[in-house]
């Protein structure tokens, strides 16, 4: 295999793709930098998501292109040993790697894909599985960012709202109505009073969280509101169906009316699976994904999947957003050699 640029060089190439705007919604001119920079003809091109390399390859490695949105950190900028700027560690050094994986004629699935900071039902995953495009594929590694260890599985990602209701009144006398926010206030008591659950699967452990994200209500200085509603999030661990995490988040919070808003599935951490064995014997550390990834995309589909990416988990969509450029050497380095 032949590089097709100088590993030290990956930098440049994260640099390059940073300077390119993504957010979400808006990827069209990374994706086109992709299609640019791969040799040859796709096998699959629907315009959100793109596969390139070997159809029978039964490895496929995955990244998106979106990001969440500015915080004045562009143009990018490569400092102290990092690449600094959007979506550098979440997640176009991954893409980087990916892109000069290729350009070396490593034996892989390359999937490059729009719409992942978003809710999943944007998510254009679904009508590449359809297309076949990726039929026999064993494993999918997901270059999320990982701190350049293997991260097993994912938590299931549910979002939803509750709404309490009252009866309005005039602030001076409460007695005559039924104040909505001291509802709300009343049915979070067992959340608020609710500590992390731990669940272990295979040596792994996982944290089911759920937290109040944001809280509405009260139309007036005056008026004892008639209606309030927060927002919760429920990271939920594998083996925790979809169904299965509704029903408990409607267990926690018993009173209200519950709407599900969006519910982002769970992955098991597939470790049993022999080409995670084998990146295994390159990448020995291995932690529990405490967050959501595609890999669950992939697991709803019957493929195993992992995470493993050179992005620094601490800085993903943060202000000062960086990557370190050793990352970048080791991800590749080692993809190289297991795809080799």
């Amino acid at each position: 295999m032949t590089p097709a640029m100088p590993v030290s060089d990956l930098a440049a190439r994260t640099l390059e793709l940073v300077d390119v705007p993504s957010e979400s919604r808006h990827e069209g001119a990374a994706m086109e930098l992709v299609r640019s920079l791969l040799p040859g003809d796709p096998l699959y091109d629907d315009g959100e998501a793109i596969v390139w390399g070997a159809a029978a390859a039964p490895v496929a490695l995955a990244g998106h292109l979106d990001t969440v949105p500015a915080q004045e950190n562009l143009p990018a900028r490569i400092d102290g040993g990092a690449v600094h700027g959007l979506g550098a560690s979440d997640m176009k050094g991954g893409v980087a790697v990916m892109l000069e994986l290729a350009r070396a004629g490593a034996q892989a699935r390359y999937v490059f894909f729009t719409r992942e900071e978003v809710p999943l039902e944007e998510s254009p995953l679904p009508a590449l599985f359809t297309s076949g495009a990726l039929a026999g594929t064993e494993l999918a590694v997901v270059l999320e960012p990982t701190d350049a260890i293997l991260h097993a599985g994912c938590l299931g990602n549910l979002q939803a709202q509750v709404e309490f209701h009252g009866e309005s009144a005039h602030s001076a006398r409460p007695w005559a109505g039924r104040n909505a926010i001291h509802e709300l206030v009343d049915g979070l008591a067992p959340l608020a009073r609710l500590e992390p659950r731990e669940v272990e699967i295979d040596g792994l452990v996982y944290r089911e969280v759920v937290s109040a994200v944001g809280v509405e209500g009260g139309i007036a200085a005056n008026v004892v509101p008639a209606r309030a509603s927060v927002e919760l999030n429920f990271r939920y661990a594998p083996g925790r169906s979809r169904e299965e995490a509704e029903a408990r988040l409607r267990e926690i919070v018993a009173d209200g009316a519950l709407h599900i808003l969006h519910n982002s599935p769970s992955a098991p951490p597939a470790l049993g699976n022999p080409l995670v064995a084998r990146l295994r014997e390159l990448v020995p550390d291995v932690a529990p994904k405490q967050a959501w990834t595609p890999v669950a995309q992939f697991a709803e589909q019957g493929i195993d999947g992992i995470n493993y990416g050179p992005g620094a988990t601490a800085f993903a969509h943060r202000q000062d957003e960086q990557i370190p450029i050793a990352n970048l050497h080791a991800v590749y380095e080692t993809l190289a050699r297991f795809l080799s």
